[in-house]
């Protein structure tokens, strides 16, 4: 649920996909009003609600068999923005009857209203074997398109009209492994546990930064702070990322963990190809060092113990796990430059470093603590977080310390070139010496 700056994001989301006033208006009173009705069991269902974490309240459902597994899985869809269980203002359906004799008027409550980042609307979660029997009574309601899909032209035609949708919801859509994950995960949506320490949160972020798609396993075996818990939590709390579509959680020696869905991406397309014919190949690994990979061109600034990052031409960085990075160059797939960019410029770098004011220093660590993750309460654009850590990369190619680049670009523009105003700024002239501006933060360690 977006909270207070929920008006604003609603405004630009409905500005970007075009919405009309009538649209925003159905969607408004839908959001702002409680359920139209309560759920009841019926013969074979059990109805029930379901703590979401995304809308910090509870959702009916009134089936365990397709509403429930349908309510996890919008509570965990990342396309996803906010979900409403029977939505208030009943629609009108019209269709013709079964021998097409007459029209029919049908008031009916969808389950569900969902708001997603491409577009928003009605949905509505059926059993499979209860379309089939229905289609057949309400031929002109219920039909199935040639890919076994599911749709109700008159709830389309009835969404249409403001520019909204209306999903049909088969049971025969729901992926049971990811269902069984999240169940698996349940335990930790019910009582309200403690959030896991910011420093365990910490050990066990950077165990899985420096080797992306660590398998779950080795993950709990190898802590030394925290226990299996706290990892199920991070999870469960998006701080760190599994594939619940991939294998069930329980399957503990084929489980990856990653820090973030654009992490574990990153990975899947550097494996190296299981068709690809070893050829012998070396490539110096040097910082600054230019390279091609799958026909993009990446600079290595810091080949480590255990992965190498990569920057690419538009300063994003990239982390490849060491095995990986040597499959790659034996595929052929990853070349090296032979003209190597300038290596880093260490002295300036270690001059930017002492002429550091107090006040830089706290900003830089500050913003340090964010893009690694340490500091996960600040509220920061997500912008903001790619471009410092696109500005960390470009100085450690620069001068062989990240953190240069921290508080220094986005300063550039707002500190006046002249000692005064340097030193009214806190910062000592080193222009005048060095030809350059001066640095703003402290080398940690």
């Amino acid at each position: 649920m977006l909270g207070e700056e929920g008006k604003e994001t609603f405004e630009q989301w409905s500005w970007r996909l075009g919405l009309s006033d009538q649209a925003k208006a159905v969607i408004t009173h839908i959001r702002s009003s409680p359920p139209a009705r309560h759920v009841q069991s019926s013969a074979g269902n059990v109805c029930g609600t379901y703590p979401s974490l995304k809308m910090h309240c509870a959702i009916q459902f009134e089936s365990h068999r397709d509403e429930l597994p349908f309510v996890c899985l919008m509570d965990h869809d990342p396309q996803v923005l906010e979900f409403y269980d029977q939505p208030a203002g009943q629609i009108d359906l019209r269709y013709r009857n079964q021998d097409d004799t007459r029209n029919v008027t049908a008031r009916h409550t969808p389950d569900f209203f969902v708001w997603r980042e491409d577009g928003v609307g009605w949905a509505e979660c059926k059993m499979e074997k209860d379309l089939e029997r229905q289609a057949v009574k309400m031929p002109f309601r219920y039909q199935q398109r040639p890919d076994g899909s599911w749709f109700c032209p008159p709830g389309e035609v009835y969404a249409e009209k403001y520019g909204l949708t209306y999903r049909l919801f088969s049971s025969s859509e729901i992926d049971w492994i990811s269902i069984e994950n999240l169940r698996f995960l349940g335990d930790y949506l019910r009582g309200s546990p403690p959030p896991v320490s910011p420093d365990v949160a910490l050990a066990i972020r950077t165990m899985v930064l420096s080797q992306p798609g660590i398998r779950l396993l080795n993950l709990i075996t190898a802590l030394h702070r925290g226990k299996a818990d706290d990892i199920y939590q991070l999870i469960l709390t998006h701080q760190l990322y599994v594939d619940l579509l991939a294998v069930r959680l329980t399957d503990y020696e084929h489980v990856q963990v990653f820090l973030d869905r654009d992490q574990a991406e990153s990975y899947a397309v550097l494996q190296p190809s299981s068709t690809s014919l070893p050829r012998p190949s070396t490539l110096r690994l040097t910082i600054g060092a230019s390279i091609i990979l799958e026909g993009k061109a990446w600079i290595i600034f810091n080949p480590g113990a255990t992965e190498v990052l990569l920057l690419s031409e538009d300063k994003q960085v990239m982390p490849v796990p060491n095995d990986a990075f040597e499959g790659l160059i034996r595929s052929g797939r990853l070349t090296g430059l032979k003209e190597p960019v300038a290596p880093p410029k260490y002295a300036e770098g270690r001059e930017l470093l002492v002429q550091a004011s107090p006040k830089a220093l706290e900003e830089a660590n500050r913003r340090y603590a964010i893009i690694t993750g340490a500091d996960r309460t600040t509220k920061t654009p997500t912008r903001t977080v790619r471009r410092w850590r696109a500005q960390w990369a470009e100085a450690l190619t620069a001068y062989g310390n990240g953190l240069i680049g921290l508080p220094v670009m986005p300063l550039l523009s707002a500190i006046p070139h002249t000692a005064e105003s340097f030193e009214k700024n806190g910062y000592k002239d080193i222009a005048r010496r060095s030809g350059r501006l001066p640095c703003t933060f402290r080398q940690s360690g």
